[in-house]
């Protein structure tokens, strides 16, 4: 790692403090890196642009990592693998699956839509390497939950001085799997 690229893991800086994790998140943002971690946290900086970080290669290299908190680059998949991952493993062990979160938090304008669609996406085509049959399912779901968010921020956004299309509710959107750990149903509260 060139050391202009700031450091992947921010538990791993010398000196911990607001300057010196806001100074490598800047360097790794100037290298197009918006993904930094904390731990098993990701902190995403939002380059507003889209990069070529999502491509489907990339989701069957964190879907195949045993942990890509230690093996890949910091990316959003490593926690979405993380979830799915413990689904299926409790699923594979016929116990009852315990239910697992992903929290996607941030100020207006950081990206928190996006962040969201590419955690679902990641979660849809998972669906779909696991079993051709679900391909369709799962893809739809993301698809018709994806055109939910225009008619929802319809009713509650508002301009601010940062984004013109500021959300101002909550969402809390609620995946179901079936007992082999396959894409069911979504729901989402606002």
């Amino acid at each position: 790692m060139d050391a202009d690229d700031g450091i992947p893991d921010m538990v791993n800086l010398t000196t911990l403090d607001e300057s010196t994790m806001v100074d490598n998140l800047e360097a790794r943002l100037r290298h197009n890196k918006p993904y930094t971690l904390c731990g098993h946290i990701v902190v995403s900086v939002n380059p507003f642009l889209w990069l070529p970080i999502y491509s489907e290669e990339l989701v069957l290299q964190y879907h195949r990592a045993d942990d890509p908190f230690t093996t890949e680059a910091p990316h959003v998949y490593s926690v979405a693998h993380a979830a799915l991952r413990e689904i299926a493993m409790t699923s594979s062990r016929g116990l009852p699956m315990v239910s697992q979160s992903v929290l996607v938090s941030g100020e207006s304008g950081a990206g928190k839509t996006e962040a969201t669609k590419i955690i679902m996406r990641y979660l849809a085509s998972v669906d779909a390497l696991c079993d051709d049959s679900a391909a369709t399912s799962a893809e739809g779901f993301t698809d018709r939950i994806l055109q939910t968010n225009p008619i929802l921020e319809a009713f509650g956004n508002a301009q601010t001085v940062r984004n013109d299309n500021s959300s101002r509710f909550g969402k809390f959107l609620r995946l179901r799997y079936s007992p082999r750990a396959r894409q069911l149903s979504a729901h989402i509260d606002t």
